[in-house]
């Protein structure tokens, strides 16, 4: 009876993480950058973004995504790695020499299919701040959403 009642209360306390979470996005007016080129997980990311209400720019390559840099604001951007035209890497690289001009550092998530702890560092290593495997889920996005914004 103890043991349900407790996982009773933690999937409660669960359920109320995620609201908050969801409540603290409402608050603010988000702009996300999803860079993405597989139209499958583009679209996963564009219900959850509308879902959640956050205003969202979508560019399917590298070079896009520059395009959408250089003439918006953005208080977070999700980064696939491998893409065509400029990878996720390259294009982390121009936007970190960008912002050393300006002084204001967008975090930068990676997501991407791969999902070795090298990976991860090798993202981090080059100027992303934070790391999603694909495939992302709601949870994960909610979090990392709410911690960077």
């Amino acid at each position: 009876m103890a043991l349900s009642n407790s996982m009773a209360s933690n999937q409660e306390r669960g359920v109320l993480r995620l609201e908050e979470i969801r409540d603290k996005i409402h608050q603010r007016s988000l702009a996300v950058l999803v860079v993405e080129d597989d139209p499958m997980s583009r679209t996963f990311m564009q219900k959850i973004m509308g879902r959640l209400g956050i205003e969202a720019d979508f560019a399917i390559d590298g070079l896009e995504a520059m395009r959408l840099y250089n003439r918006n604001t953005y208080d977070l951007i999700f980064m696939d790695i491998q893409m065509p035209v400029m990878n996720g890497y390259e294009t982390t690289k121009l936007i970190r020499e960008q912002e050393q001009l300006t002084d204001v550092r967008t975090p930068i998530i990676a997501i991407t299919a791969y999902a070795l702890e090298e990976d991860r560092e090798k993202c981090l290593n080059a100027g992303m701040d934070d790391y999603l495997s694909k495939p992302v889920s709601v949870d994960h996005l909610l979090r990392v959403i709410a911690e960077r914004c």
